[in-house]
């Protein structure tokens, strides 16, 4: 009788565990190798366009969710992380200011099951697009790209640089629902390439088709590294853990390995460049948190 108990109790743990282990906490990074990419290049092309380069970084955190750790950066805990939704605002003196990433509609912080969501912030966000100069995405998500498809409009789309990946052809992006005329792709190179003083875009088709990084040197020579949904949290990046196998394979897939080829890039870059901050995608109380990053990044939008 205790024979069949001991058998019946492993057999279920087998049929709990491995699951488990398989679709959380495995973290295996795979042989991907990170990409030929130095930041003596990115520091070489931020400076090739003339003109002011930006010099701030101003942030809104427009809602959140608590959710498990291990769902973003698989093996990394369950206990729960305050998965914001960020958008960020370059000034430039005499110009007009760079977006970097736009928010979250509220008819999406619905469908998404914010935990909190402000409107009134995101009020802020849109007006700031609305008198942007630039306006960049991270990649082609609601949480992402969604505020400016759904605002849409000739002036908006006019400041909107995007990639093939985030444009309506694109089967992820045309999910989104996009208001009005549709916008044309303005960004094509496969190799990082500056977009306006001090600012590099770097392609990284991974986490989505559209998956880009964004690259910043202030006027100071303070640098930043907007990583985007590639490294959702701080520990993506620094300990290399990509999503869990049941968001990046099942809930929302991605290219797992071309993910840890740029999480392990993001590492080397921040070797070579130990002052650059890394921004990650969602982790709101990371930015918050450590002291480089609060020493940089202003909270709110000032105009």
């Amino acid at each position: 009788m205790r024979r069949k108990i001991n058998l019946t109790l492993l057999i279920l743990a087998l049929l709990i565990g491995l699951p488990y282990y398989w679709l959380l906490l495995d973290n295996r990074p795979g042989e991907s190798e990170p990409k030929p990419l130095t930041i003596a290049e990115l520091r070489t092309l931020a400076a090739s366009l003339p003109g002011p380069a930006p010099t701030a970084a101003e942030v809104e955190l427009v809602g959140y969710r608590h959710l498990p750790r291990n769902l973003f950066a698989a093996g990394h805990g369950m206990k729960r992380a305050l998965i914001g939704v960020m958008a960020w605002q370059l000034p430039v003196p005499g110009y007009r200011p760079v977006i970097i990433d736009t928010g979250l509609h509220p008819i999406d912080a619905e469908t998404m099951g914010m935990t909190a969501y402000w409107p009134e912030r995101q009020g802020k966000v849109d007006r700031a697009m609305a008198g942007a100069g630039l306006i960049l995405a991270t990649h082609e998500h609601p949480d992402h790209l969604g505020a400016l498809a759904r605002a849409g409009g000739a002036p908006l789309l006019k400041a909107a640089m995007l990639n093939a990946g985030q444009l309506p052809q694109s089967p992820l992006a045309a999910q989104l629902p996009w208001r009005g005329e549709r916008p044309p792709a303005k960004l094509s190179a496969a190799a990082p390439h500056a977009v306006a003083p001090g600012i590099v875009v770097i392609p990284a088709p991974s986490h989505t088709p559209g998956s880009q990084m964004v690259f910043v040197r202030l006027a100071d020579g303070r640098e930043i590294l907007f990583a985007g949904d590639i490294a959702t949290l701080a520990a993506s990046w620094q300990d290399l853990r990509a999503r869990s196998r049941l968001v990046g394979d099942y809930l929302a897939p991605e290219n797992r390995g071309e993910v840890y080829a740029w999480l392990k890039t993001i590492r080397t870059l921040k070797g070579q460049a130990p002052e650059m901050v890394v921004i990650p995608g969602h982790d709101y109380e990371w930015i918050a948190g450590n002291p480089q990053a609060r020493a940089l990044v202003h909270t709110g939008f000032r105009q």
